[in-house]
């Protein structure tokens, strides 16, 4: 069955790669396991990803496992670090929500996790069922400005999740104010659905606009430091970072790029331009 669909086995030849190129190489058994499926599946999966991928494993009798060759290249996965590291914190989330240990054998403790609010379900299961299905919701939303209790209601068209400032938000056009607006999801205390009609965010032009920014370190930082943030990030010009996002969402990298940082007790970049 596995066979011959197709995206089940890309999503094999994944992990596959996943354990040739970041493990200790790959067993019929741990493949069955991995998937639930039988040994016999799992091997018939090895030897297909084999056929269609001749140089890139072999199988190493001393060991009874199947290793990556020297000529080995990842096609399904990208060799970063820092992909593989999401990818492992995405696993271990997705533990959590089956309420399952993650399959991985690194793994990884998500302190963000444990400081994020929690969420009403009623509402936000029903501004997710309307961002799916393309439908308005009416919701009652706490708003910063409001007193303690107060609520502002109107209707919204969802159409994007956002994750920022180490919470979810909705992208969303705002049938009351007439302009797409971010809504935090924790804000959110009632919703019910609307008969207005949806509008899509073809229109939103900050999120359909990307914006580059240049930044440096923060020269009044030793140069050590500045040395040690620049790392990994340095592309093109010499000690300038460059990172391109949606206009919608530059608010949000700014204010956490350039708010003070607790040890420094100042900003430890410096937006140097943005077109």
């Amino acid at each position: 069955m596995t066979l011959n669909n197709p995206e089940r086995l890309l999503d094999r030849f994944a992990y596959i790669e996943t354990v040739l190129f970041w493990g200790d190489g790959l067993t019929a058994g741990q493949l069955a396991r991995t998937f639930d499926i039988s040994r016999q599946m799992a091997q018939k999966i090895i030897e297909q990803y084999r056929k269609q991928h001749p140089r890139q494993m072999h199988y190493v009798a001393s060991r009874k496992r199947h290793e990556a060759m020297d000529s080995f290249e990842p096609t399904y996965i990208r060799p970063s670090p820092l992909a593989f590291l999401d990818y492992l914190r995405g696993q271990a989330l997705v533990g959590h929500y089956r309420d399952q240990q993650d399959w991985s054998d690194l793994a990884v403790t998500d302190v963000d996790r444990l400081l994020r609010p929690d969420l009403p379900l009623i509402p936000i299961r029903l501004v997710l069922a309307a961002l799916r299905s393309h439908k308005t919701v009416m919701i009652d939303y706490r708003k910063k400005d409001l007193e303690p209790g107060s609520m502002s209601a109107r209707v919204i068209s969802p159409n994007h999740l956002v994750f920022a400032d180490g919470r979810y938000h909705v992208r969303a056009y705002c049938h009351k104010k007439k302009s797409y607006l971010d809504f935090v999801l924790s804000r959110i205390a009632h919703a019910e659905t609307a008969s207005e009609d949806w509008v899509p965010s073809e229109y939103d032009g900050e999120w359909n606009e990307f914006t580059e920014m240049q930044l440096r370190p923060n020269p009044a930082l030793p140069v050590s430091v500045q040395t040690a943030i620049l790392r990994g990030f340095e592309k093109g010009k010499p000690g300038i970072r460059v990172m391109k996002c949606r206009k919608a969402v530059v608010h949000y990298v700014i204010r956490k790029l350039l708010a003070d940082d607790q040890k420094y007790r100042l900003p430890l970049w410096c937006l140097v331009s943005q077109k």
